[in-house]
């Protein structure tokens, strides 16, 4: 089995976060300004020693891969962020990795194809990057990956490279997906290993070679009715401050929609989730999963642990780096004490 984390490759800056959002802002800034929204609330969740890191530094990126490493992380797998053609973002970081091969760590690449907007501030009719389905982008798209698919460190999955979509269900990307795929068959003779997230629609991608895959926390806190009832009220201002779920209520529903899924006939991989809480972005209009993020993760690895079906051959872990989500495998420090949520990780293996 496979531990493969997701690693958010934004803690540098770039030209189009200064102008919409400031000169060298990074998700740093939301998390330095981070406040407690209601009592007991651990914010802010600071990194150790307080290592508000640039991940355009080489030495950087080279102590985070092998950190993982160590610490029983099979891989990356890099959120990537191609718009159109010749417009992409946050891509320095996989290109140094690409580029420097004595970096050991395995890479894959999770494409985010959505609209970049403002919406952390409520602001969702301000577009940074609009994400665009065109022919000519999915052959300029086909192009850049090759270097990278082709590298021995790209992660490989019954010997094609996998490649992630977050929202498959989307038309244009369904088509861009199969001309993605028909470009993999010209040219080696074989096409990928799509990762697809469990609840999207893939009517039409069935005969490709896929996985579904958990994405939490949506995948399971959209079975929670009292979480669904408390959203829906938050976002028409009938319920103030953030929404919370408890580490239990969620562990329930991540075993019984797991377990329902491996019984299923499709492949699956899960997702450890490692702690949530979007407040330091969305503030009072995000939410919560409270407790400790090591606590956490021990129960739902114990949970994988613990069902009767075989354990799958991989196993996401989101994220490495998600501060601004409070979604970390990194150590951090809240209110003097430090948690090593990377610890659990590295028993489990």
């Amino acid at each position: 089995m496979k531990l493969i984390s997701y690693f958010l490759p934004q803690f540098y800056p770039t030209p189009e976060n200064d102008k919409y959002w400031g000169k060298d802002f990074t998700d740093w800034v939301n998390v330095k300004k981070a406040k407690p929204l209601f009592k007991g609330h651990k914010q802010p969740l600071l990194p150790l020693d307080n290592d508000f890191y640039d991940l355009s530094d080489l030495k950087v990126l080279e102590k985070h891969c092998q950190q993982s490493i160590d610490n029983g992380i099979d891989g990356f797998g890099y959120w990537h962020y191609w718009f159109d053609s010749g417009n992409k973002t946050l891509e320095k970081v996989q290109e140094m990795h690409l580029n420097n091969k004595h970096i050991k760590q395995n890479f894959f690449f999770a494409w985010a194809n959505t609209n970049w907007t403002k919406s952390w501030v409520g602001d969702d009719k301000v577009t940074i990057f609009k994400q665009e389905y065109s022919k000519q982008s999915a052959i300029d798209h086909f192009e850049y990956l090759k270097d990278f698919i082709t590298d021995d460190r790209y992660i490989k999955f019954k010997d094609k490279p996998m490649f992630q979509v977050l929202n498959p269900h989307i038309k244009e990307a369904k088509s861009y997906i199969l001309l993605l795929e028909k470009m993999a068959f010209e040219t080696f003779g074989k096409g990928f290993f799509w990762v697809f997230p469990v609840d999207k629609d893939i009517a039409g991608l069935e005969h490709l070679d896929f996985s579904l895959a958990g994405f939490p926390p949506g995948d399971v806190t959209g079975t929670i009715n009292k979480f669904k009832i408390k959203r829906h009220l938050q976002r028409f201002g009938f319920f103030k401050g953030p929404v919370r779920v408890s580490q239990d209520s969620y562990i329930k529903k991540f075993k019984t929609n797991l377990t329902k899924v491996l019984n299923s006939n499709s492949l699956y991989f899960p997702c450890v989730l490692t702690g949530w809480d979007n407040t330091p972005r969305y503030k009072e209009r995000g939410f919560v999963i409270d407790g400790e993020i090591s606590t956490f993760v021990k129960k739902q690895l114990d949970t994988l642990k613990g069902i009767k079906q075989e354990l799958p051959e991989i196993v996401f872990i989101k994220a490495w780096n998600e501060w601004a989500e409070g979604n970390v495998v990194e150590p951090y420090v809240f209110d003097g004490k430090t948690d090593f949520p990377i610890n659990e990780i590295k028993k489990f293996k």
